[in-house]
């Protein structure tokens, strides 16, 4: 009887202490979950405010390039052109600045502590006082565009207001990345706490942690897996992020050359023109096709903007294909060396529902690329109706230098420039993006890849409209 209470006792004061230290591990297993959930959502809250703070300070720079430029144009055009980018850039910030009010007040709305509350507040205050500065930078530029009155007074108001944004700027960001870190360290500060407590009752349980430590060291291995998950996913994720920032990088270098190189140009035809060494009509000539270039990468930053932001808008109308790749095929031989021609190899003309514009833009961008990388040889043109899926399959293939392997899978990419070493051609990187993004606009889909023998083929398909479906099936 004795032995059996004894025994009833131990087995009842060791069940309590395994379900205390089970109930201690468990909880600790939560508290970790839940710091991490918590450390999770206040970098995803401040991130967004970085994020705006960023574009505000690229727009409000480009505001203020814009009315320097506008400063030293020397033509009606420049100045409405500048005049343009400054208002278009005004807008941005203001925007800008506006969501950023509108994150920090709905952070102090659903904020789950009076730090983070007040943190939010102190941020959406100094996005107020960030607004008042812009306003006053606005007039200053504003009452200067609108009179078209310049003078050094005017520039220094504008350059001191232009630091102090700056300032306000760098200021909110070192702020938001303060109160961060606070808000990381507190919540790591508290669970350290939680941690000693954890090391005070495992200590206490004294010989039972002993039988449990081939229990917990399994928990300890998975642990340990997951941290090195996780580890792997981070560093997945910091090798993205690096490329993309290379990607950025290279295409703000190209775009930055591609828009710096025609204005000196510009400049050239003018004093020429002035002096008398070439004519008017040469002179303009030469400006307005440096003009369209930088009109033109303006028009593709844009494109790039509607397609990710799914705001490309088409303008469809029933056309035969035949006749749009006639049309562009004629303008693209203007081009050609002598040692390089276009073959058409064309089915049965077929009726199609596209932007035409948007088409003929897909078809100048790959047969200028094949023109690019193809010194000599043929470019065939080719279109194919394929009943089964209803679709109009155009290819555009060369017996150029090929694609290189490192770029193929990524070929159809935002600033995708690299290519063969041999080539000396310019690029923004946007074309092959714009190519997709517009094809899949239209329902059809693209794709490249390197022939067998030489050069690489473009491929993509268009919709046939209703009207040649129907003559296809009966």
């Amino acid at each position: 009887m004795l032995f059996g209470r004894t025994s009833f006792k131990i087995s009842g004061t060791v069940g309590i202490i395994i379900l205390l230290l089970g109930i201690t591990v468990l909880f600790g297993m939560y508290q970790m979950s839940k710091v991490s959930s918590e450390i999770v959502n206040i970098s995803e809250a401040y991130e967004p405010l970085q994020n705006i703070l960023g574009e505000i300070r690229y727009h409000q720079a480009a505001q203020v390039d814009s009315f320097e430029k506008a400063m030293i144009s020397q033509s009606r055009a420049d100045l409405d052109r500048a005049k343009e980018e400054f208002w278009s850039s005004n807008v941005l910030v203001k925007s800008n600045i506006q969501q950023g009010k509108n994150l920090a007040e709905t952070g102090y709305t659903v904020a789950a502590t009076e730090e983070a509350i007040s943190s939010f507040r102190t941020i959406h205050s100094n996005f107020v006082e960030l607004e008042k500065a812009h306003l006053e930078l606005e007039q200053i530029t504003k009452d200067a565009i609108s009179s078209d009155k310049y003078d050094q007074f005017v520039l220094g108001q504008v350059a001191a207001k232009k630091s102090h944004l700056q300032s306000k700027i760098d200021g909110i960001a070192d702020q938001i990345a303060t109160f961060n870190d606070q808000s990381i360290s507190a919540i790591e500060e508290y669970e350290r706490g939680w941690l000693y407590v954890q090391i005070g009752i495992i200590i206490a349980v004294g010989i039972i942690a002993l039988f449990m430590r081939q229990f917990i060291g399994q928990i300890n291995g998975e642990l340990k897996k997951e941290i090195d998950s996780k580890t792997e996913e981070l560093r997945e994720a910091n090798k993205k992020l690096q490329e993309m920032d290379r990607m950025k990088n290279e295409f703000i270098s190209i775009a930055s050359h591609e828009l710096k190189s025609p204005i000196q140009p510009i400049f050239g035809f003018a004093e020429l023109a002035q002096s008398g060494d070439i004519d008017q009509k040469e002179a303009w000539d030469g400006v307005t096709t440096l003009a369209k270039k930088l009109q033109d990468l303006a028009n593709d930053v844009l494109d790039v903007t509607r397609i990710e932001s799914n705001r490309l808008t088409l303008y469809q109308e029933k056309l035969p294909i035949n006749e749009i790749i006639k049309d562009t095929i004629n303008m693209m031989r203007k081009s050609l060396s002598k040692d390089l021609s276009i073959v058409e190899e064309l089915a049965d003309d077929a009726e199609v529902e596209v932007d035409r514009v948007r088409i003929e833009q897909v078809l100048r961008n790959l047969i200028g690329n094949a023109i690019k990388f193809t010194e000599k040889g043929t470019i065939r043109v080719k279109t194919h109706i394929d009943a089964r899926t209803a679709s109009l399959l155009v290819t555009i293939s060369d017996t150029g230098l090929g694609i290189p392997k490192e770029i193929l899978p990524n070929i159809f990419g935002k600033f995708v420039t690299k290519g063969h070493e041999r080539e000396n051609q310019s690029g923004n990187g946007l074309g092959l993006f714009l190519c997709k993004g517009i094809v899949e606009a239209h329902g059809g889909r693209i794709s490249a890849r390197n022939n067998a023998d030489r050069g690489a083929s473009f491929e993509f398909s268009l919709p046939l409209a209703e009207k040649t479906v129907e003559t296809m099936a009966n």
